[in-house]
């Protein structure tokens, strides 16, 4: 059978190519940033100069560095919702699902290159983005099912059962933000305590 060659790429192929590129180079760029200089302090120029990408490409794309930092808490939201998925499949019980889910969590966040620098000058900015974003609506739904499945929840109102659970995530979340302030934190302690702490918080419900 005769050698076939590959069609080469169309301009419209290349052009794709080139802009997934360059917006990967923007996203890379940017996560350095403002893990070093944080979003009020950075500007589109750190991050253009960082990145070797021209201006013009980056307003192409992005139009303002927020754009940049939603995409990057929304791809990050979306890790965080997949690691801890794995960490929780299979527990029997409410307590091992929140320990594995805490200590996956936050070893997921503090294992990134920039992670805590990232976190730790982005607070205010991470919080605002958090509750309400689709990522973080579908992350609750499925912590909402695993728990329903394990039948603790089955005296709660489907509101109460919502709220318990942004409550889980809120946790989560203000523990890691209290974790990078000693970066030595015992992250597996902290994840049993909390998963303790609620635990006993979900049973007590259940018996009103």
């Amino acid at each position: 059978m005769p050698n076939q060659r590959k069609a080469p790429y169309s301009l419209s192929e290349k052009r794709g190519m080139t802009r997934a590129q360059n917006m990967e180079k923007i996203e890379a760029a940017a996560w350095k940033v403002f893990a070093t200089l944080g979003l009020d302090s950075a500007t589109v120029r750190d991050i253009v100069n960082e990145s070797g990408v021209s201006a013009g490409s980056f307003y192409n794309y992005y139009r303002t560095k927020e754009a940049v930092f939603d995409k990057l808490v929304a791809c990050l939201i979306e890790r965080i919702r997949l690691e801890i998925a794995a960490a929780r499949a299979g527990a029997q019980d409410i307590e091992t699902m929140l320990r594995q889910g805490y200590g996956a969590f936050m070893n997921m966040l503090l294992s990134l290159p920039g992670g805590a620098e990232f976190f730790e000058r982005n607070q205010q900015h991470i919080r605002s983005r958090l509750f309400g974003s689709a990522q973080i609506r579908a992350l609750l739904a499925d912590i909402e099912m695993d728990v329903a499945e394990l039948g603790v929840l089955e005296s709660l109102s489907e509101s109460e059962r919502k709220l318990l659970v942004s409550i889980m995530f809120a946790t989560g979340t203000e523990a890691i933000f209290g974790a990078l302030k000693t970066r030595d934190a015992d992250i597996e302690g902290l994840a049993r305590f909390l998963a303790r702490l609620l635990t006993h918080g979900i049973q007590g419900c259940g018996k009103g």
